[in-house]
């Protein structure tokens, strides 16, 4: 038997974080990133584009011909490269693929928990990760699996307030977009955690994590 559709953790996260990047929770100034716009040219036969700036971040838009185009439907991303891949080459066209995207040399929102050692000017930060996951049988023949996972989404800021403002703006993200993700087949905010301190964090540092659960995601066996 082979597993023909894997939940993979670290597409799922980075999608997850490429969400909150675009939704602007942090701006721009305060990632540290800058917004462009590559134009390309389809060719009927091209299905691969490197984007100008290789330290791409996050992919905002892409049209074609001025339509919309979606995440894993149309295209994927990897961002390790810069690369775009099609799943259909671009028809022939001049400048008729728009690519929009953030570029630099670091950020503040990442698969990932920060270090305790940083600066104050190093917050505020995100951090996304996958908690737990649960998996049951979907039905009998051992075709199919389903899986529940947590995922958590944790804010780190200087002060109170601050934080809370984060939390209620990614929460507020996540319910005005349940199902608009490609690796995911649903997600929704649960539970929030306690606001907390932590010493070695300084005393002005403080976080709290958004937890959010997501459903029937079903792995193929064949």
């Amino acid at each position: 038997m082979t597993v023909t559709d894997l939940i993979n953790p670290n597409t799922i996260k980075q999608e997850l974080v490429v969400f909150l990047r675009n939704s602007d929770i942090f701006s721009t100034s305060d990632r540290g990133v800058s917004t462009t716009t590559d134009e390309f040219s389809g060719d009927d036969n091209e299905t691969e584009f490197t984007l100008t700036n290789t330290n791409c971040k996050n992919i905002r838009s892409i049209t074609v011909d001025d339509v919309a185009q979606s995440l894993g439907t149309d295209y994927t991303v990897d961002y390790s490269t810069a690369v775009v891949t099609f799943t259909t080459a671009p028809a022939i066209g001049i400048n008729n693929i728009d690519i929009q995207y953030d570029y630099g040399s670091g950020d503040k929102i990442y698969p990932d928990f920060p270090r305790v050692d940083l600066s104050i000017s190093s917050y505020p930060r995100i951090a996304v990760s996958i908690t737990s996951m649960t998996t049951t049988e979907l039905a009998l023949g051992a075709k199919y699996n389903m899986s529940d996972m947590l995922i958590s989404i944790t804010v780190y800021a200087d002060g109170m307030v601050n934080v809370d403002n984060y939390i209620k703006d990614i929460r507020e993200a996540f319910l005005e977009a349940k199902d608009d993700f490609y690796y995911l087949k649903f997600i929704t905010p649960v539970t929030q955690s306690p606001l907390i301190n932590e010493p070695a964090r300084g005393d002005k540092i403080y976080q709290r994590t958004l937890e959010l659960r997501s459903l029937f995601n079903i792995e193929t066996i064949s």
